[in-house]
């Protein structure tokens, strides 16, 4: 199964010199205002492993997160983007949960899930904390960004913000190199769908 994405509104950050052959686009995310028909995309997450079953784990994946702004929405309801700590708690959250066996009976799987998040919520906390997040450079572009790094047994979890939108990776092991490129919508569409 192939995830659409028709209608991209969005760039994507890929691994740079990468082909994007090798790529999979592991999830796609829309978004809306509550009680609106209108709905825009989110986020998409990509990662090694193109031909691969999507049950099967890739060692890690970039989530890039649209930035929209705050938008209006009927009875007086709005959206927001989210805080850098917001996305450290999702990046986080994101690589734990991905840990949790399948099959599991639904009482462990609630208690791993809310684990899962209080862990998440407890380190993003500690953003400021460079004991628990390093700080390195990503390449995009040729440009440098901050990286935030949180290594854990598990795994890793990283947060970064492009201006243009922020981006969350995570997964059992970092890519080989933190160069990426920033994909318009146009050009990634012909490169993750093809």
């Amino acid at each position: 199964m192939t995830l659409s994405l028709a209608g991209l509104d969005m760039p994507v950050l890929v691994p740079a010199g990468m082909p994007a052959r090798s790529l999979r686009v592991l999830a796609t995310g829309r978004g809306s205002v509550a009680g609106s028909p209108v709905s825009w995309w989110e986020d998409v997450s990509v990662g090694p492993g193109r031909g691969a079953p999507l049950d099967t784990a890739p060692p890690w994946s970039v989530r890039t997160i649209a930035r929209r702004g705050c938008r209006p929405g009927p009875h007086g309801g709005w959206t927001a983007d989210g805080s850098l700590r917001g996305i450290a708690e999702a990046a986080v959250t994101s690589m734990l949960l991905k840990l949790i066996p399948d099959g599991l009976p639904a009482v462990d799987a609630l208690r791993c899930t809310e684990q899962a998040g209080a862990t998440g919520r407890a380190v993003a906390a500690r953003l400021d904390d460079v004991h628990s997040w390093s700080r390195a450079t990503m390449d995009v572009d040729g440009h440098a960004f901050v990286l935030w790094l949180h290594q854990r047994p598990e795994g890793f979890a990283a947060v970064a913000d492009l201006g243009a939108c922020p981006v969350v990776l995570h997964g059992r092991r970092p890519p080989t190199s933190w160069r990426f490129t920033l994909l318009p919508p146009d050009a990634a569409l012909a490169a993750l769908a093809a």
